[in-house]
């Protein structure tokens, strides 16, 4: 014997045994032995058939057509707020679970969907109680650098105030004798013109340093020469001067030797002695030095040579006189 039996509402636990054929119905008139009227369920034009062929049930009204459904023991079907299953005796063993889960979707939804936001809002919360929290901290450091995965900081006071876990992420600075940037692009100009200069940074130990050429070497021989009244120009690397035995002896004696390779003289101001003016044969070695001769007499640097001036320099291509306020200047041939 097929029964069926209701699963919620007023007529929850209510089985009832099935015959060939039962009629569940919205109409409040009975009007046949194997009829249910269920008004407060199902509309007044509205019935389902249960037909039992074959050991088979089926029903009929659950669609719009009068297509017959095949109904499967002990499943919950659910129609209209009306919610039943079938089974035959001694064989009830009803799947309320999905029955259970299908009835409060809805609410579990419902509670996923809450806790999703809850969950959602919380995290932007805390994200921004974080962020708060960092950009008060970053504040109160002022200003640092990131090196070998620590931050470095100059405040002592403001990282005692940090929390522990900052703490060990943080490197204490101690550099009062440096100047310290509040950014990592620096520009070097003038403070006089505003003009760009050049310069390298060096990467030492604990600190970079910002290498300038200040000239000082230039202007320490600027000021030699024009304190001892040499003329003066430089054109690369070289000096050209208008007394290159002078200019050598200052360097010397301002322990500048190592610069004596650069000094030319001025040619350009010099008056060339010519071949014919020059009747004296020339010695010179890279040790002893050189002279000028002829039959009679034999002229070094600071001799007086008639006519010519008193030697100012002997070197492998040229020989400079001085005569008064001009300078001569002999050039050697190869």
């Amino acid at each position: 014997m097929w029964l069926i039996e209701f699963v919620d509402g007023h007529l929850q636990g209510v089985s009832l045994p099935l015959q060939a054929s039962f009629y569940l119905t919205g109409n409040k008139e009975v009007r046949k032995n194997n009829q249910l009227s269920v008004p407060e369920y199902l509309p007044s034009d509205t019935e389902l058939l249960f037909e039992i062929k074959d050991q088979t049930l089926f029903v009929k009204g659950f669609y719009r057509s009068d297509k017959l459904k095949k109904l499967v023991a002990n499943r919950v079907y659910r129609f209209k707020g009306l919610s039943f299953f079938l089974y035959q005796e001694g064989n009830r063993n009803p799947k309320l679970r999905r029955f259970v889960f299908r009835k409060y979707q809805p609410v579990v939804a419902f509670t996923l969907v809450l806790n999703l936001v809850v969950v959602i809002a919380s995290f932007a919360f805390f994200y921004n109680q974080q962020q708060t929290l960092i950009a008060g901290y970053l504040n109160m450091l002022g200003s640092g650098f990131i090196k070998d995965g620590k931050l470095n900081v100059f405040d002592k006071t403001a990282m005692q105030t940090l929390p522990d876990f900052w703490q060990k992420n943080l490197k204490l600075v101690n550099s009062d004798q440096y100047i310290r940037l509040a950014q990592l692009d620096v520009q070097l100009v003038s403070s006089q013109t505003g003009k760009v200069l050049d310069g390298r940074v060096v990467t030492k130990f604990d600190r970079d340093e910002v290498q300038v050429d200040t000239y000082e070497e230039d202007n320490q021989i600027m000021l030699l020469f024009g304190e001892y009244g040499l003329t003066f120009s430089k054109q690369g690397s070289d000096w050209f001067v208008s007394d290159l035995a002078k200019a050598t002896l200052i360097l010397n004696n301002a322990g500048l030797s190592s610069l004596n390779r650069r000094l030319k003289t001025r040619v350009e101001q010099s008056e060339l002695i010519s071949s014919r003016e020059f009747p004296y044969s020339i010695f010179y070695s890279t040790t002893t030095g050189g002279y000028i001769y002829d039959q009679t007499d034999r002229y070094w640097e600071g001799s007086t040579v008639p006519n010519l001036g008193v030697i100012q320099l002997i070197t492998r291509d040229k020989i400079v006189f001085k005569n008064a306020n001009k300078t001569r200047v002999y050039l050697i041939q190869p």
